[in-house]
């Protein structure tokens, strides 16, 4: 199994599912409400676990019901947790997601995803020194991605940045990021006067852009990749881009090409949507192997 340490937000989902989205001022009745397991970081870690990673979580957490229960959940779904700490008189972050038609609108409260400092990563730089891949997002502070990417890229460990949610970044955290993983929205903060095409050629095997339900695109260095999304309904697509980069990373931890460390990644994500939850959806390797669409070739074990 390749190593995969996943640095980022830990949370708990507030899920309302409506038929209409309410204006400024409107009361609506909604048609269900549901808690579960999220945080773009745990997510992240909880698909590169079950698609067949060896991984590890460095975060945090708050000394409360929830701070427990997302710890017992990392822990049933095989990442080691040493690297999570419980923070006193701080609560354990929280997103409010609302889904209509499958699509969702998300307000996250950072809790104790803010409460990550560099001296948290400067302990496990051992095991962060020892991992195939490091997988981070911008659900916790800015200072702690800039170090962790600039210490890995001093040390030869390859990194995904997934840069959501979207926000401004030092252009050389970007330019020392192994991977960089957008969506359209996210894509557009970062690089608000470069056409798409050109960025992507200008970040060649860099820069991968999420597009929805037409899939993923990057440049190989010679031409554009446009690589497809297998074509399903979508019951609930909050975990999509999460279980995505998961892939991603484990397709690249295993030596995969890029063009097929993206499919891979696509075809984890277009499982994940079929169930409620960001992570209830999320594949196995052996789910994922059931499936017509995987390579044999791919050899991930």
């Amino acid at each position: 199994m390749k190593k995969i340490m996943v640095i980022g937000s830990i949370s708990m989902d507030f899920v309302v599912k409506t038929n209409q989205v309410p204006a400024e001022g409107e009361t609506l009745i909604g048609e269900s409400f549901n808690t579960y397991y999220g945080g773009k970081g745990a997510n992240q870690g909880v698909a590169a676990s079950r698609l067949g990673g060896q991984v590890s979580m460095i975060g945090a957490v708050g000394k409360d019901v929830f701070g427990q229960e997302v710890l017992t959940n990392l822990q049933k779904n095989h990442i080691n947790t040493e690297g999570i700490k419980e923070v006193s008189e701080i609560s354990t972050g929280v997103a409010h997601i609302i889904v209509k038609d499958g699509d969702n609108r998300i307000i996250v409260v950072p809790g104790t995803n803010d409460c990550l400092e560099i001296n948290d990563i400067a302990q496990h730089q051992e095991a962060i020194l020892a991992s195939d891949v490091v997988i981070l997002q911008n659900e916790t502070p800015a200072e702690v991605i800039d170090y962790v990417i600039n210490y890995c890229y001093q040390n030869n460990v390859a990194t995904v940045l997934n840069p959501a949610p979207a926000r401004e970044m030092l252009a050389s955290t970007i330019a020392k990021a192994t991977y960089l993983t957008p969506n359209e929205t996210e894509f557009g903060l970062l690089f608000p006067d470069l056409p798409l095409e050109e960025a992507l050629e200008q970040y060649a095997n860099k820069l991968i852009v999420t597009l929805g339900s037409q899939g993923a695109a990057f440049h190989d260095g010679k031409q554009l990749q446009m690589v497809p999304a297998f074509k399903v309904k979508p019951v609930d697509t909050t975990g999509a881009g999460d279980t995505f980069n998961g892939g991603l990373a484990v397709g690249i931890a295993n030596n995969l090409s890029l063009k097929d460390s993206v499919t891979f990644g696509n075809l984890a994500s277009s499982l994940a949507v079929q169930a409620n939850g960001a992570q209830a959806g999320i594949p196995t390797l052996a789910q994922m192997k059931g499936e017509q669409a995987y390579d044999e070739a791919w050899h991930i074990e």
